[in-house]
């Protein structure tokens, strides 16, 4: 198939790829679900069904992350887009861990995402199928006063013809108890931070048993890779309920640069609540819209993002 030449606007919000991040400070709560409800919610029909039975993608456990991220700088690194200037970005969203059974391979999906600008919203969709909508935040920028965190969107609280979109709140994560007072022990390498989390996920659940998962996923840890995977659509105009443009993504994100990380000190308790637009706690199977996280973490780094890969496209 030829490529066709995009024509760039004035006033356009989708830059090229790749681009980098800097100063991205990362909280990442990570939540006890419903590893069925994950799998008949999201995986199914987002990753799934739409192929056919082409793809085969798994909820790698009963578990969810929800993220709170903030990042200093974004900018593309291909010219002449790499000049333009760069901007920065809040974020808030659920990561689902999935194993790739054709392909034998841990890639994250964000069924939710959020973010404070329409930049970040327009390319991360436009580009890789990131599912990003605008959202309004509170997000410390360092885990010693990380006491709150935050996230406000545009929801509708009912399906209705007279129900009318409002601002409420969706995601929050609180700190309820002070912890013990000392430092808490810092990470200084990401196979260090990850090394840790997977122990603690696996008391929960040893979903890391295969070998050849456990050595692609050791290897992806061990070079700070995190790859992820998106529905990426577009609905045809002509024809409502249609899709123009559909395809499974693969997306490659490198940590570039480890800076640090800790356990955030104290308990937290995450808040998710539920609306009709947005069944976040229904599709995670939530058994109550409150839960102690399994872990609650805080890390410092810079990654970059790269060209996609189609898994699979509609004809």
């Amino acid at each position: 198939m030829s490529l066709i030449p995009y024509v760039e606007m004035h006033g356009r919000q989708v830059f090229r790829q790749p681009f980098t991040a800097k100063g991205v400070q990362f909280y990442g709560f990570i939540l006890p679900v419903d590893q069925n409800k994950l799998q008949t919610l999201i995986c199914d029909p987002y990753l799934n069904h739409p192929a056919n039975g082409q793809t085969d993608f798994r909820a790698a456990g009963p578990f969810a992350m929800l993220v709170f991220n903030r990042l200093d700088s974004l900018s593309s690194t291909d010219p002449p887009d790499s000049n333009l200037g760069w901007f920065s970005e809040q974020e808030a969203a659920i990561w689902v861990l999935t194993i790739d059974r054709k392909r034998e391979r841990l890639l994250w999906f964000l069924p939710y995402i959020f973010v404070d600008n329409s930049y970040a919203m327009a390319m991360g969709r436009e580009l890789y199928g990131f599912p990003k909508s605008l959202g309004q935040f509170n997000i410390p920028d360092n885990p010693a006063s990380a006491d709150l965190l935050s996230l406000d969107t545009l929801v509708l609280t009912e399906f209705n013809p007279q129900t009318k979109g409002t601002w409420e709140r969706l995601f929050k994560a609180e700190r309820v108890k002070k912890g013990s007072g000392g430092a808490p022990k810092v990470w200084t390498g990401f196979k260090e931070l990850m090394q840790e989390i997977v122990k603690l996920l696996e008391m929960e659940h040893s979903f890391i048993r295969d070998l050849r998962l456990l050595y692609d996923s050791a290897d992806d840890l061990l070079h700070g890779r995190l790859p992820m995977v998106f529905l990426k659509q577009f609905p045809n105009v002509t024809n409502p309920g249609y899709a123009c443009y559909q395809s499974i993504v693969e997306v490659p994100s490198q940590m570039t640069h480890f800076n640090q990380g800790c356990f955030l000190d104290g308990e937290y308790e995450v808040t998710i609540n539920n609306y009709a637009s947005h069944p976040v706690a229904d599709d995670l199977g939530l058994p109550s819209n409150k839960l102690a996280p399994v872990a609650s973490f805080w890390v410092d780094f810079e990654f970059e993002i790269g060209n996609g890969a189609e898994v699979w496209r509609a004809a």
